[in-house]
């Protein structure tokens, strides 16, 4: 197997999570998230930064097995733009609706890579559908639904049990903004 750009990438995202997790908390305050004292660079570090080991691990494992997927089809260029825009909408999704009356709560911090992950994802499972893989556009119809649903409930379907509060609209915004640049990406591709 040869190696490939997304694999440069993926290291590299792995590796500035785990730099970033070996901060001192109170280094990492800061870098979250926080609807209150919210700066822009946070719409970037917070994806870095996690709640917990489980929580780094969860989203290590998950950023892996989509990387070994995506560097099938996907140029390293293509990675990096649907992962950074993931970055974004996760965050920019998460301060919009992560608040009454979409949640029942107000959302303070949110922190992880899960948003751009599920925007990884739902642009894998695209790609792998327009190649004409049915079983893909089973995967990316349910996983549509299951960000829709959490968003709609307010409140995850399924909980790994690695954080207090799953940042479900983070995982819709990651999701919709993914498949999006994608779709873009894809169309321009066949133009």
């Amino acid at each position: 197997m040869q190696f490939k750009s997304v694999d440069a990438l993926v290291g590299l995202v792995a590796s500035l999570a785990i730099l970033m997790a070996s901060l001192p908390v109170e280094w990492q305050h800061p870098l979250l998230y926080q609807r209150d004292n919210f700066q822009w660079y946070q719409l970037f570090t917070t994806n870095f930064i996690h709640e917990n080991t489980r929580h780094l691990l969860s989203n290590l494992v998950g950023l892996l097995l989509i990387g070994l997927l995506a560097r099938r089809f996907i140029s390293g260029l293509q990675f990096a733009m649907i992962l950074v825009f993931g970055f974004l909408g996760a965050v920019l999704s998460e301060h919009a609706l992560g608040q009454p009356p979409y949640m029942s709560i107000t959302v303070a911090e949110t922190c992880g890579l899960s948003g751009a992950l599920h925007g990884l994802f739902a642009a894998s499972m695209l790609y792998l559908t327009i190649a004409r893989d049915r079983l893909a556009l089973i995967v990316l119809c349910g996983l549509l639904l299951k960000v829709s649903a959490e968003a709609s409930r307010g409140e995850s379907l399924v909980s790994s049990g690695s954080v207090e509060l799953v940042a479900v609209m983070g995982h819709f915004g990651g999701t919709i903004t993914g498949l999006a640049l994608a779709a873009v990406l894809v169309g321009g591709r066949r133009v």
